[in-house]
């Protein structure tokens, strides 16, 4: 595992050894003092150094939407800042899941699929993609992590340019490993939302794993199973986009009727006109059949684009969280336990029974 950078001089191993190491001719060293004061400069400058490259990425990705926008030796320039972050942050204490600052709403400021793969949607599945943007122009893209296990992603758009709306995720934390930096999530189906009245669960249940690579006041870097970057950014808009509530929303009849009798009236419609055989009227036709068939395709399985690793993904973390929560109970169950047997087990003035 990468750490801060130290020296390992023989006469700073141990503090003790700074008064004992000695020169030929009975001095101490100037040496061993410079490389002592070198070594506590190293220390005392990390926090700094990683100022300066979060500094650099934020001012890179700004204006970028979130990553889409960059050009290519931008984005490689960003993605090496990003691995001397990761550097830093892996000698980090506490790690990330011990750490409060883990907790908080958060900007997807940037994503990149990264050297490790060639595949990867961006952030927000089909909703980020070409005909995604072109139809639910993105206003907004939030995660947020929430006590004590819960986190919360949502892409808000405006459908047409005009028509706010969004598309939420939320699903329980599962901590993977002994590093203290990586998460399983599993999330229930998405939500989709249209002007904030109508609600509609579409899809099926989804999952990723995140490892936090690096954490301060200001940023949170992820890197995902196939190599994915992230850079969130705290606080901002995410803390007004009501992350709390992400996915609590159920699907109502009135939803559900107006979502169907939209894509109906739009194939509907397009029939009609196809049969006037008027070639202006037919030409019409195709285009509200393609507009239905582009809508239907970006919000089918509410954007989520997953493959049978992410299949296996999902059933992992379904595991992962039967067993967390079945050791939960267990915990809850002994401590229920022990408490009624301390209770029972004790007379009057603290007597218990086998000792009378």
């Amino acid at each position: 595992m990468p750490t801060l950078p130290h020296h390992r001089g023989a006469c700073l191993r141990r503090r003790d050894h700074l008064h004992t190491c000695r020169t030929a001719s009975g001095t101490t060293s100037d040496k061993v003092a410079l490389d002592a004061s070198v070594s506590n400069a190293a220390h005392a400058a990390a926090p700094a150094d990683a100022r300066a490259i979060v500094d650099e990425v934020l001012k890179a990705i700004e204006g970028t939407d979130s990553g889409l926008s960059i050009d290519p030796a931008t984005r490689k320039h960003v993605d090496g800042l990003l691995d001397r972050l990761e550097g830093l942050g892996a000698a980090q204490q506490p790690r990330p899941l011990g750490s409060p600052l883990l907790w908080g709403n958060y900007n997807v400021a940037y994503t990149s699929v990264g050297r490790s793969q060639e595949r990867g949607e961006p952030a927000g599945g089909r909703f980020r993609g070409k005909i995604g943007r072109a139809l639910f122009r993105t206003a907004g893209l939030f995660q947020s992590v929430l006590q004590p296990d819960i986190a919360t992603n949502k892409v808000e758009f405006k459908l047409f340019g005009m028509l706010p709306g969004f598309v939420g995720l939320r699903g329980r934390v599962v901590p993977q490993g002994e590093t203290g930096d990586t998460v399983q999530v599993l999330f229930e189906p998405p939500v989709l939302s249209i002007a904030e009245k109508l609600f509609l669960c579409i899809g099926r249940t989804s999952s990723v794993v995140l490892t936090t690579t690096y954490l301060d006041e200001r940023i949170r870097l992820g890197k995902g199973s196939r190599g994915s970057l992230f850079v969130f950014t705290r606080g901002g808009a995410a803390d007004a986009a009501g992350m709390d509530q992400v996915g609590l929303q159920r699907t109502s009849l009135t939803a559900a009727a107006l979502f169907t009798g939209f894509f109906v009236s739009l194939f509907a419609a397009g029939w009609l006109l196809w049969c006037t055989a008027n070639p202006l009227a037919r030409a019409a036709a195709v285009a509200f059949w393609l507009l239905g068939a582009a809508i239907g395709g970006v919000v089918r399985q509410g954007g989520l684009v997953m493959d049978r690793d992410d299949e296996r993904m999902v059933a992992a973390a379904q595991a992962a969280l039967a067993d967390k929560e079945r050791k939960e109970k267990e915990a809850k169950d002994a401590a229920a336990g022990g408490g009624q047997g301390g209770s029972a087990g004790t007379g009057a003035g603290g007597v218990t029974p086998a000792a009378a």
